[in-house]
């Protein structure tokens, strides 16, 4: 959050209403007690050998069927899903994990193509590889 541009937008809108709400909002209220939103993003591992790439990303809870994955582009996968909690949230009593939607888009770090990628699921890793130095596909 970016504190002077919020008071930046202040001066301005002050200048053209008659309260002064929002300073009164902040004077109570200091930008670190807003919530801040809690936007998944998957952590990831990328290595490679003389022969491959692998990329290995935690996704605890994510079902396969909640899991999408796009190559965007030959440099840059997208990797999409949901986070389903195991039991109702309404009973909740402390919660340090994230449920819901989540996007992480991953520079490769090589080029590739679809059918070079092999995927697996595996104890909440996904696991990827794709060949090295793929010979790029010509279409006539």
């Amino acid at each position: 959050m970016d504190i002077e541009k919020i008071r930046k937008w202040l001066e301005i809108t002050n200048e053209y209403k008659k309260t002064d709400f929002w300073t009164r909002v902040l004077e109570q209220k200091y930008p670190d007690m807003f919530p801040i939103e809690n936007k998944y993003q998957p952590r990831l591992d990328i290595y490679q050998n003389e022969y491959y790439n692998f990329i290995i990303v935690e996704l605890p809870g994510v079902n396969q069927e909640e899991l999408s994955l796009n190559l965007i582009s030959h440099t840059q996968l997208k990797i999409s899903g949901k986070i389903q909690p195991l039991l109702a949230l309404e009973k909740e009593i402390k919660r340090e994990m994230v449920y819901g939607d989540f996007e992480r888009i991953i520079d490769l770090p090589e080029a590739t193509h679809a059918q070079y990628m092999h995927i697996q699921m595996n104890n909440g890793l996904l696991q990827i590889s794709y060949p090295r130095n793929v010979e790029p596909i010509s279409f006539i």
